[in-house]
């Protein structure tokens, strides 16, 4: 969850009334805000996807509706004059098509005004306009602005960067500018690149740079924010976010209009969806019969005008909420109002109780026992490579293993066939240690049955000891199968990963389930094991 720092003093001056630390922070608390930092001028805040909270001004005015010291529910946008309206071209459809903006007059700024409105933007580019890609803004001072204004992709051309005294091409903005390298694939293709203009030329490279022309400053009165991109939603449910922002600032907001060519039309629109839910199904997903008057009172506390209508409550969502999509998260705001605290856990009914399935706790009795013969357990992943699982074992490549499609690297291209590789893998690993190092794992392997993946459980062990032997596997494995109660057969067998005339294969029933023996030096060299090492695998499906 995303954790916004907040100027206390400024925080204060928003809220409008005195209030100790200890009772702000318990109110924030109860409206599931996560107080990480505090200090005598800073406090930062962790909270849930609420980015009307990114600003000290929205969480100043959550905190006025959780305490009941605001019912101010409306929020009124003037018209603007004709003149702002924002024209789209045909060019910037394939790369950020849409455009919102808003008119904010009469602006007072102090420092802390300013440094709050440049850090509220800059932090909703990045978290929910996902670094600009889904969504960016732009500032820019009306003084030296001619509208109307032309949103489009253009040609190369020149302007004079924001904090630049000189003119620079666009494309050297893109290559010359660390804001042009970092988001300039967002705003360019096929040497064309998105911009916004009035009638003297470039305000702004979207969604990298503003111009210095249209810088805003302590001395700025009028403002113009343009909003872009890929979603015509998020840039305009954005747009009435920040109308509500400056209006609680204490300015005047009015719209601008917006023509793709087909009509022009008002930003922002300021309307607030209106959601309807039972009380019954409130109080069932709740878990708490919570009553028509409460949960007005809880809604109202999270910034919704509630009513009642027949059996069922009528919320209207306020206009900057950008997080309410549906009902449910309309029902969670009235649960954090209510208090998680004193919601009771129900016992969830069981129709029937769950058990291992007999396979497995098969497989748990054999780890036990190998446990009880001085094996250690290891877990290893399924994927691997063809080095790894063939010519490192001396084996040519099979045709029916599983291959991954368009891996990621070289060494994870296949699901494993056998898990002997994965413990050679880990003595190479544990030269180090003392000896003797006796592991194993029981785990699946992978083939292809009738093109398909085929999924089995193996089990395999090796032991590495100086002078360790084919009698010493032998007996471990017979060992196993004693106690397994498994009646088994060793005969002579030949594998390219063991020494010849020192390996044997595994019979049961008369079917080959695996193998068991000294393996093979060079096997041992390729994994870095410098000791003599011996070792068995069964396919425990096969049993």
């Amino acid at each position: 969850m995303p954790i916004s720092k907040y100027n206390k003093k400024y925080l204060a001056e928003k809220l409008g009334f005195e209030i100790d630390d200890k009772t702000l922070f318990r109110n924030m608390g109860n409206m599931g805000l996560s107080i990480e930092r505090a200090t005598k001028d800073e406090i930062d805040v962790e909270f849930w996807n609420r980015p009307d909270l990114l600003s000290t001004v929205g969480l100043a005015r959550a905190v006025k509706y959780f305490m009941r010291r605001s019912r101010e529910f409306d929020y009124k946008v003037g018209t603007e004059e004709s003149k702002f309206v924002i024209n789209v071209g045909s060019h910037v459809g394939k790369i950020r098509p849409f455009i919102a903006g808003l008119v904010v007059r009469n602006m007072q700024l102090r420092e802390e005004d300013l440094l709050e409105i440049i850090n509220f933007t800059e932090k909703l580019s990045e978290t929910y306009g996902v670094r600009r890609e889904l969504m960016a803004l732009g500032l820019h001072d009306l003084r030296d602005v001619s509208p109307p204004f032309f949103y489009d992709a253009y040609e190369d051309e020149e302007f004079i960067p924001l904090n630049r005294q000189k003119r620079m091409r666009y494309s050297e903005v893109m290559k010359g500018d660390e804001r042009g390298r970092k988001y300039g694939a967002l705003g360019e293709k096929e040497k064309r690149y998105v911009a916004l203009k009035d009638a003297r030329g470039t305000m702004s490279v979207i969604p990298i740079i503003n111009s210095e022309r249209t810088r805003i400053t302590r001395t700025t009165t009028d403002m113009l924010v343009d909003i872009t991109g890929t979603s015509k939603y998020i840039i305009e449910k954005t747009a009435d976010l920040l109308a509500a922002n400056f209006i609680d600032m204490g300015y005047d907001v009015s719209t601008i209009l917006v023509d793709y060519g087909r009509g022009a039309y008002a930003i922002p629109k300021m309307e607030g969806a209106e959601i309807t839910i039972p009380l019954e199904q409130m109080n069932k997903e709740i878990g708490v019969a919570i009553g028509f008057n409460n949960v007005i009172l809880l809604a109202n506390k999270m910034g919704y005008e509630a009513s009642l209508v027949g059996t069922k409550i009528r919320f209207r969502v306020p206009t900057y909420r950008l997080d309410v999509i549906n009902e449910q998260d309309v029902i969670e705001d009235v649960a954090v109002a209510y208090g998680y605290d004193y919601i009771q856990p129900i016992p969830v009914p069981a129709t029937q109780v769950g058990k291992p399935q007999a396979k497995e706790e098969e497989r748990n009795r054999i780890g036990e026992i190998m446990v009880g013969l001085g094996y250690s357990e290891m877990l290893n992943s399924y994927l691997t490579n063809e080095d790894v699982n063939f010519k490192k074992m001396r084996l040519e490549s099979k045709d029916n293993y599983v291959t991954i499609a368009n891996p990621k690297t070289e060494t994870l291209t296949m699901l494993r066939t056998w898990l002997m590789p994965s413990l050679l893998k880990n003595l190479g690993q544990s030269m180090h240690d003392k000896m003797p190092i006796s592991i194993f794992e029981l785990d699946m392997a992978f083939d292809l049955h009738v093109n398909e993946p085929n999924e089995k459980y193996h089990l395999a062990a090796v032991t590495c000891n100086a002078g360790v032997n084919f009698n010493d596997v032998k007996a471990a494995f017979e060992g196993l199968a004693e106690k397994l109660e498994i009646k088994c057969e060793v005969k002579k067998a030949d594998h390219k990963s063991f020494i010849e005339g020192r390996c044997a294969g595994i019979e049961v029933n008369q079917k080959n389930v695996g193998f068991l023996g000294e393996i093979h030096p060079e096997v041992l060299t390729s994994f870095g094991v410098e000791e003599p090492t011996v070792g068995f695998e069964i396919n425990l499906d096969a049993i």
